[in-house]
């Protein structure tokens, strides 16, 4: 039903060694099946994130709006790149992105929709973070808890100043 493929790069370069979020050597833990699993679902969710993002940017009403979600997008794309690294780096594989089924939302519900979706990111990320054995997977989950809460902040403000009115060009 869903179409399977390897995941895609987003033409970004993986992470560098100095700032990279995993190195794999003596110092760095190896990963289970369950770590492994919860990283190829963090980086289908990423990848779904930008493509919804993408959509979401081509019904903004505004440029400014669509050039703000741009920003977002980039973000998200570094999450999707900073996941894919690991995932390589911690498991020797390439992982496989099922292509989702985005939703035809208009704009406000699927603002609504993308600020849910980014409290739960940052939810899910905080507690990945607090549970993970790993070290370096620790340190990765809890920058995206940040970066996701501070994602869905943008995305309230933009509620905020589309439902009041108040939009800028």
């Amino acid at each position: 039903m869903f179409k399977k493929r390897a995941a895609p790069s987003f033409s970004g370069p993986p992470p560098t060694p100095s700032t990279g979020p995993v190195t794999r050597g003596a110092s760095s833990p190896t990963v289970s099946k369950e770590q492994r699993a919860e990283l190829q679902q963090f980086l289908q969710l990423a990848y779904q994130s930008v493509l919804e993002y993408e959509q979401l940017r081509s019904q903004a009403p505004t440029q400014h709006l669509a050039s703000l979600i741009d920003a977002t997008i980039e973000e998200e794309k570094s999450h999707y790149q900073t996941l894919l690294h690991a995932y390589k780096q911690l498991s020797g594989k390439d992982p496989t992105i099922t292509e989702p089924t985005l939703p035809r939302n208009d704009y406000i519900p699927a603002l609504k929709a993308a600020f849910e979706k980014e409290q739960a990111a940052a939810y899910t990320f905080e507690q990945a973070a607090r549970f993970t054995t790993h070290p370096a997977l620790k340190e990765v989950y809890a920058s995206l808890a940040r970066d996701e809460q501070r994602h869905a902040l943008w995305l309230l403000s933009f509620l905020t100043i589309y439902s009041t009115g108040r939009i800028s060009h």
